[in-house]
């Protein structure tokens, strides 16, 4: 058994000037003001730093048994502690941890929150139970502060009015000091402060910390979900040449190691999507694969878009558009059955106006058919700009600035069709766009009441008037294909529509060694957790802001 004065003995280690005057004395002085004692505090410890932050074992117990304090609590909430002499259950244990709390009671007796993997623990520590005197403990234990890390041993007890504690037969080691605890305040609501400063924002703001942790949820369920339908996760290249697979403005950079027939160097670009990767893997025979990992648009910031972002797309191969909505259903009874068993504060919030995702079934509407259902006019024949432009003027709407035939269909699906998924209550599939709109979608020549029309065989999820799926069969001929990507360069060019896609001429080449029917998938993470944590911002669910705040910490 170690005594009591070699446990005393280890803590004024740390607690102890070189000079021999006691750092407790020192900076428990009445006379001195809070913000002055930490300064001192931050001095002594600058002075001979090593001394306070000591390697981890040469402070832990050989002869307690240690736990976390979560799995702490599962051992002993129920346990009944009236068999046992004093309520202490008579093994010692070891816990680690960060005072949230310091309450003292004179100076014999200290009551500490402790907290750690998001669980509390009361840890009660007095003179007695240290046999030590009065003095003795407070000279060993009046330096803590609220935020330091320390390392505890003692026997599982509970107070008087049943609360389970963690009750101290040793002095406390400090694990590492907080230095910064003055500045620390209860509670954060400035948006400016939040956002120039995550550190801070997480130290003190629960429901900030829950936003991080609903994210890691959702990703770990939408991961779990493809892995038990036998899909294999793959990393693709998120730096590489000017293939993209999406719409969007790409970040573009410079390799010094790749040279080339130019300047000498290599231009390359961060990737938009990993679309056109993931399908070259499907072409060399990985039939059922995903991946979640991060995308760059060189674009604008605003509440729901950041230029970096997460997403998750699957593949898989002989899939129609049917068994993609199939799947997306059971993928969202699964996100929202898995937040529901955590039950989270922010969630729970969010939860009862989320109740139609559990539905497993989602109301569907096709484009045409709808669209001239909600605006009382045929769309034409031909889908051209000036058609377009002359529909527009027919129901009275104004004509945006962009005026490619792609944004304006994509202009009348955001008035009139996805604004059903808000009026509904309701998560909607959208599905037969205009084959305009989905240049790396199967096409089909559907016929509307007489008149015919080129169709993506494609579909978008909506909630709360949000997409957050878009899927479609992909097209799988290269000749197809060739011919769409020549469309997407002739519209770019006539319109400056910098939404269409940059060919990539490779991907072509690799589709000539056989791209099977295949099912594409993908969904912005990021915008599924503001959903599921009532967030209004994109910054809110991003671990340290949008692109502005992540420069200036």
């Amino acid at each position: 058994m170690v005594s009591s004065r070699m446990w005393i003995n280890r803590a004024r280690r740390y607690v102890v000037g070189k000079g021999g005057m006691s750092l407790n004395r020192k900076l428990m002085s009445t006379s001195e003001s809070e913000t002055v004692n930490y300064a001192n505090r931050k001095t002594i410890i600058e002075q001979k730093p090593q001394g306070y932050y000591p390697p981890i074992d040469t402070i832990r117990p050989n002869d307690a048994k240690r736990s976390r304090i979560p799995n702490f609590r599962q051992s002993f909430e129920m346990v009944d502690f009236v068999q046992y002499p004093s309520k202490r259950y008579p093994e010692l244990y070891n816990i680690e941890g960060k005072i949230t709390s310091i309450r003292k009671s004179g100076k014999a007796m200290y009551f500490i929150d402790l907290i750690q993997d998001g669980a509390k623990v009361q840890i009660m520590a007095s003179n007695k139970l240290m046999q030590m005197t009065a003095q003795e403990f407070d000279d060993a234990h009046a330096f803590f502060r609220k935020g330091d890390f320390i390392s505890c041993v003692g026997h599982p007890s509970v107070t008087n009015v049943g609360e389970l504690s963690l009750k101290l037969c040793r002095p406390i080691n400090l694990a590492s000091p907080c230095l910064n605890s003055m500045t620390i305040p209860d509670k954060i609501k400035d948006r400016g402060l939040i956002n120039s400063n995550r550190v801070l924002d997480y130290l003190v703001n629960a429901d900030s910390k829950q936003r991080l942790m609903i994210k890691s949820i959702v990703i770990q369920a939408i991961r779990q979900f493809f892995v038990k339908r036998d899909f294999m996760e793959v990393q693709t290249p998120i730096l590489g040449g000017y293939g993209t697979g999406a719409n969007a403005e790409p970040f573009k950079t410079i390799s010094n190691a790749l040279k080339s027939t130019g300047d000498g160097s290599k231009y390359l670009q961060l990737r938009v999507a990993p679309e056109l990767w993931l399908k070259k893997l499907v072409i060399s025979g990985f039939d059922k694969i995903f991946e979640i990992g991060q995308n760059f648009r060189n674009e604008g910031i605003d509440s729901t878009h950041n230029p970096e972002f997460t997403t998750c797309e699957f593949y898989q191969s002989f899939t129609n558009l049917n068994e993609l909505m199939i799947l997306t259903e059971e993928l969202f009874v699964e996100i929202f059955d898995t937040l529901k068993e955590k039950k989270l504060s922010l969630v729970d919030e969010q939860l009862p106006s989320l109740s139609a995702l559990a539905s497993g079934t989602f109301p569907k509407y096709e484009f045409i058919p709808t669209l001239e259902s909600k605006t009382g006019v045929a769309l034409p024949s031909e889908l051209t700009a000036e058609s377009l432009i002359e529909y527009y003027n027919s129901i009275g709407l104004e004509v945006p600035v962009l005026k490619s035939p792609s944004n304006l269909l994509d202009n009348l699906s955001s008035i009139y069709l996805e604004s059903i998924s808000q009026d509904t209550k309701t998560p909607i599939f959208i599905y037969n766009q205009p084959s305009v709109l989905s240049p790396l979608a199967k096409s089909a020549i559907l016929d509307y009441d007489g008149r015919s029309y080129d169709i993506s065989l494609r579909f978008e999820l909506f909630i709360q008037g949000k997409e957050y799926v878009n899927s479609y069969e992909e097209e799988n001929s290269p000749f197809e294909q060739s011919k769409k990507f020549k469309l997407q360069q002739l519209t770019k060019t006539q319109f400056n529509d910098n939404e269409m896609i940059i060919p990539d001429w490779e991907y072509i080449k690799s589709m000539e060694y056989g791209l099977p029917p295949t099912g594409g998938w993908g969904c912005g993470i990021d915008r599924l957790c503001m959903l599921f944590s009532g967030s209004e911002r994109i910054e809110e669910v991003l671990s340290f802001g949008n692109i502005r705040d992540v420069v200036r910490q």
